[in-house]
């Protein structure tokens, strides 16, 4: 039953060596994992990511987008968070268990928190930690965030849902106040909140549950091989964009352009249909990324174009 702590900030190495401990769980018994992530923003796998983020502002900031495997909702990561994975085979998976080690860890630290009926980790009304969960072949896995000082005005700017008039079924976030623990309990450090959560799993989960240091690099080339290929996967367009839940964007389209509306189908990331445009609209827009850079790359002379730098405008 060990504890793992990653020294990676690399969000898609990290997740990479959660699936690889995720996979092996069942010789492994429950794991403890904790790490942080460079600044980025984390969308459930059912998500849309033109409906959650502000993804031409985390463009211009650098701020990657990550698409994780498990559900729940859009969060903001960076080195202000620590982030915690609770795996185990399904015969002794325990969610309740998992909860209370985080809540005995913070009580230890002079932190009341208590658990949402949303699953989420609050003191008073304000959150401080977001919660996903994945099962999977006799494997179950529930992580989640803690704020403990994290950049609350980038979390703010880079989690405000977009203004467009998007139809989707897609899972949508649930917006709450959050908080800071660190505003709770002046000092507090991740350090000492990894130190409360392995003692509070230890106890939890008796004494064999000990630091097991980096987990997968001590596994030997294969595993580094493997877990840099799944990364590679995570981080590819085809995941972060192309598995985003069919979706319809509807224009308005300004009097210069001639009035009416414009509705942009889009299945895999990429535009699948345009009504109420023209043909060489659309024989120039479907079949491609639903990507403003790209888009406005393919832009021809002319009226057409114009339609077309205005759509690739209204991307956000």
């Amino acid at each position: 039953m060990p504890v793992v702590r990653l020294a990676s900030t690399d969000p898609y190495e990290n997740l990479a060596r959660e699936e690889w401990w995720f996979d092996r769980i069942e010789e492994l018994g429950p794991t403890l994992i904790l790490w942080r992530n460079a600044p980025c923003v984390v969308i459930g796998r059912h998500q849309n990511p033109w409906l959650e983020c502000d993804l031409v502002r985390m463009h211009a900031d650098a701020v990657p987008l990550v698409r994780r495997t498990s559900g729940g909702g859009a969060v903001y990561h960076d080195g202000g968070n620590t982030n915690f994975s609770f795996i185990a085979p399904a015969a002794v998976y325990d969610q309740e268990r998992h909860f209370r080690v985080v809540i005995d860890a913070l009580a230890s630290l002079r932190i009341a928190a208590w658990k949402s009926d949303r699953n989420d980790l609050r003191v008073g009304e304000r959150k401080i930690s977001g919660n996903a969960f994945r099962h999977r072949q006799g494997r179950s896995m529930h992580h989640g965030t803690l704020l403990v000082d994290a950049d609350l005005d980038r979390l703010t700017a880079y989690l405000t849902p977009s203004a467009a008039l998007i139809e989707t079924k897609a899972t949508a976030s649930v917006r709450s106040a959050v908080a800071n623990l660190s505003e709770i309990r002046a000092g507090l450090s991740h350090a000492l909140l990894w130190d409360a959560l392995e003692a509070a799993f230890a106890l939890e989960y008796g004494p064999d549950a000990a630091s097991a240091g980096g987990g997968p690099a001590h596994a030997g080339e294969p595993a580094r091989v493997a877990i840099a290929a799944r990364a590679a996967e995570l981080a590819d367009w085809q995941w972060l964009y192309g598995h985003t839940p069919a979706f319809v964007r509807r224009l308005t389209l300004p009097e210069a352009l001639g009035g009416g509306e414009l509705a942009v189908a889009v299945r895999r990331g990429r535009i699948e249909a345009v009504e109420g445009a023209g043909r060489r609209v659309r024989d120039t827009l479907v079949g491609m990324r639903y990507d403003r850079q790209a888009i406005r790359q393919a832009a021809p002379h002319g009226e057409d174009g114009t339609l077309i730098l205005f759509i690739a405008q209204e991307i956000d």
